[in-house]
């Protein structure tokens, strides 16, 4: 079976901006020239969580936020014009090297970068924001209900959590034989990629439905007021974007 972390890892070496957002425009060949499009993007996602979450539960302290799955840095950068001091985590170093390399184009000092592991070990203390975008959904779900609820702890009394995943995906026969297959037997993926004008050595990019229901049972159980639900249409795939904040 295909591991979520190798996966990762090989995508930050291989097609970096791509594999944090999947648009043709930001291939490994086309990104300089979409470069600004690619962060523009990240700091409208981070201005519209930040201003519903306060809309929905009022004023809360900008002090320190986590973005967990930081990968290039497409949301910590902008969060740190909004927070004192921003932790980004991610599991793969070809990510958290690009990082880098853009917080210091942008200029960007507030911004600390980590490896993350399943207890993200590297976030000490308490986050007046956390936020996931795109990450729990590659991370199949029985890990992903541990490091939820990690995400969940550190987030401070009064703090708000900001967390996207995948809730549905296709469910005909068909749909769920080629995953399968993509993921289980050695070749059906390199087929695929060449089928769909891909790089062969391409990697899966798994996209793992979580239960809702036992998401927010486990935030309620951890002292959360009722979390704002947002369901979206994603392509194929139905997703929601969770506001929480921690009573």
């Amino acid at each position: 079976m295909a591991d979520s972390d190798h996966e990762w890892r090989r995508w930050g070496k291989m097609d970096p901006y791509f594999g944090v957002l999947a648009d043709p425009r930001f291939r490994k060949g086309r990104i300089e020239g979409n470069r600004v499009e690619f962060f523009d993007l990240g700091r409208l996602t981070v201005e519209e969580r930040l201003a519903t979450a306060e809309q929905h539960f009022g004023y809360f302290e900008r002090r320190r936020a986590l973005d967990f799955g930081c990968g290039v840095g497409r949301l910590s950068l902008p969060l740190a014009a909004h927070f004192d001091e921003v932790l980004g985590l991610d599991i793969a170093p070809a990510m958290l090297a690009e990082a880098r390399i853009n917080a210091e184009r942008a200029g960007v000092a507030n911004l600390a970068l980590a490896r993350s592991d399943e207890m993200l070990s590297a976030a000490d203390g308490r986050f007046d924001f956390v936020m996931s975008f795109m990450v729990l959904q590659h991370i199949p779900v029985a890990r992903g209900m541990r490091i939820f609820e990690r995400l969940l702890s550190l987030v401070a009394v009064g703090g708000v959590a900001a967390i996207q995943l995948c809730i549905a995906r296709p469910d005909d026969p068909a749909s769920r034989l080629r995953y399968w297959a993509q993921r289980n037997v050695p070749g059906v993926r390199q087929a695929f990629n060449l089928r769909n004008g891909r790089p062969v050595a391409e990697p899966l990019m798994q996209m793992n439905p979580y239960p809702l229901d036992e998401l927010l049972a486990m935030a309620e159980a951890a002292g959360f007021k009722p979390a704002l639900v947002q369901p979206y249409a994603d392509g194929r795939f139905e997703a929601a974007q969770l506001l929480m904040q921690r009573g």
